[in-house]
């Protein structure tokens, strides 16, 4: 045997010992955590969570209806609640055209860590600018509500036709008078 076929042969017995590595098809998958899913009729969404001087990226699961940015300011991960963007209606007064004399809003809500159940689930809420009072509703008080103010409409309607008779009435008679030279 030569001393090149002896150096090679030490190489390979040396070889021996050292596993062979797998191939790409053999190799078994890294653990890798996917995404979770959110649910149905839900997203994930970034939350800032803690305090302005401590906090951190948390996603949550966030309704598709909610328009509330839950990354925009910092807050206890149990105070996270859902909102939808309100629609208002503005009632105002003749005395003073500048201000409403009332606002109502209404808008979609979800409180998901609420005690109380019903808060939790999706609902209607309800509020008055100047009041501190609001209203939680079901979707079937929410659709009654909705019955009883189409009905308040059309009386509203009515309302207005019979005051503008009555002025129409009123402003021709002082018209009349007026013509006649009398007083108005």
């Amino acid at each position: 045997m030569t001393a090149t076929a002896t150096a090679i042969s030490q190489h390979i017995a040396a070889l021996s010992g050292i596993p062979s590595q797998p191939t790409a098809a053999e190799q078994a998958p890294a653990a890798v955590h996917p995404f979770p899913q959110a649910r149905p009729g839900f997203r994930l969404v970034p939350a800032l969570v803690g305090t302005f001087a401590r906090n951190q990226v948390a996603w949550i699961e966030c309704p598709t209806w909610c328009t509330e940015p839950h990354a925009a300011e910092p807050s206890a991960l149990e105070d996270i609640t859902h909102y939808a963007d309100s629609d208002a209606v503005q009632i105002p007064s003749f005395t003073d055209p500048t201000t409403a004399a009332y606002m109502l809003y209404a808008r979609l809500e979800a409180d998901p860590v609420s005690a109380d159940e019903r808060v939790r689930d999706t609902h209607v809420l309800l509020w008055e600018d100047a009041s501190p009072m609001e209203a939680r509703l079901t979707p079937e008080m929410t659709e009654a509500l909705a019955d009883d103010l189409i009905g308040f409409a059309s009386q509203l309607r009515h309302l207005a036709r019979a005051a503008r008779r009555h002025n129409e009435v009123t402003h021709r008679r002082v018209s009349l008078r007026k013509a006649e030279g009398g007083v108005a």
